[in-house]
């Protein structure tokens, strides 16, 4: 039961919070929509700040463990980041709403942006691995490959927060957008943009 009950604050919490922004959010009316009273919200969470934590390391921890599934299903490293690179895609479309919370709210206070480096480092860690085996092996050509692995995080972030915000609210118009996004984001990866 606890289970569902904080799926059901998260879910809420998720919508409010993009919809008026961290500061502007309130426990109250995340609890309206979640059907349930704020003394729920406050038995499980101390503060507005740590649910607003717990619910980006939640969406967080979800995106590595796709990307890292999806990354798993391949051996050379150029598929491996191929991949990753679409699984990230896929996965900040199919979850908008996080992505603009991702991607506008987190870096608000010092403690936030402490609590989220965490999250963060492992996923471009994780890019890093790919990036530093495919160097190895003589497939990518790299000086900086952790530079490399933050640009190509954020990359991919940036190219997904734009479709959403263009595409406001048309999902089917969202979802047709993830071949571009990949096919531009591998070409640019791949084959710069020199001719």
């Amino acid at each position: 039961m606890r289970h569902e009950t904080i799926d059901l604050i998260f879910d809420a919490a998720v919508e409010v919070f993009a919809e008026y922004g961290f500061e502007r959010a309130k426990v109250d009316d995340i609890a309206m929509k979640a059907g349930i009273a704020k003394g729920t919200i406050y038995y499980h969470f101390k503060s507005k700040e740590e649910l607003f934590v717990a619910l980006m390391n939640e969406g967080l921890e979800k995106m590595l463990d796709h990307a890292r599934t999806e990354m798993e299903q391949a051996e050379p490293p150029r598929e491996q980041l191929r991949r990753m690179l679409a699984a990230q895609v896929r996965f900040l479309i199919g979850h908008g709403t996080f992505t603009k919370l991702l991607l506008t709210e987190v870096w608000g206070s010092k403690e936030r942006q402490q609590a989220f480096r965490s999250r963060i480092r492992q996923y471009i860690d994780l890019i890093e691995q790919v990036l530093r085996r495919g160097t190895e092996q003589g497939i990518f050509h790299l000086t900086h490959p952790n530079e490399t692995a933050a640009s190509i995080f954020g990359a991919v972030g940036v190219a997904v927060l734009h479709t959403i915000y263009r595409c406001q609210d048309q999902s089917e118009q969202m979802e047709a957008e993830i071949p571009k996004i990949i096919d531009t984001l591998e070409h640019l990866l791949f084959n710069g943009i020199t001719a």
